[in-house]
C-alpha cells in the first residue's frame, strides 16, 4: 500500500516551489558550514588537551612541575577566549543563516501576494 502511494505520487512530477528548493540548499550549505567549524575547533581543543598531557608526562622533577603548573594560567586563558571566539562565531554564522532565511521567506512571500492580486 505504502509502495502504491510513492508509485502514484512519482507518476504525476511535480516540481518544488523555488522558495523551498533555495531553502534546502541553503540550510544544507549552512550545516556544511558549522560542521566543518565545529570539527576544526573540537581538533584544535584536543590538540591543547594532548599538548598538556604531553607536557604534563615530561614532568620529572620539581622544577619541571613548577614550570607547568605556571604554564596553567596562560593555557586556560588560551582556551577561554578561544571559546569566546568560537562562540562568536557559531552565533555569526547562524545569525547570516537566520538573515538569508528571512530574505527567502520574505521573496516567498512577496510572489505569493503578488499571484493572488
Amino acid at each position: 500500500m505504502v509502495v502504491n502511494l510513492f508509485s502514484k505520487a512519482l507518476e504525476t512530477p511535480q516540481t518544488l516551489p523555488e522558495p523551498v528548493v533555495q531553502a534546502n540548499k541553503l540550510w544544507v550549505q549552512n550545516l556544511e558550514k558549522m560542521m566543518l567549524f565545529q570539527m576544526s575547533a573540537l581538533k584544535s581543543y584536543l590538540d591543547i588537551g594532548f599538548n598538556q598531557m604531553k607536557a604534563a608526562a615530561e614532568i620529572n622533577d620539581a622544577k619541571s612541575l613548577q614550570d607547568f603548573y605556571q604554564r596553567q594560567a596562560e593555557i586556560a586563558q588560551t582556551v577561554q577566549h578561544k571559546m569566546m571566539n568560537d562562540a562568536k562565531s557559531m552565533t555569526d554564522m547562524a545569525s547570516r543563516f537566520k538573515g538569508e532565511m528571512d530574505g527567502l521567506t520574505k521573496a516567498a512571500f512577496d510572489d505569493v501576494l503578488l499571484k493572488a492580486a
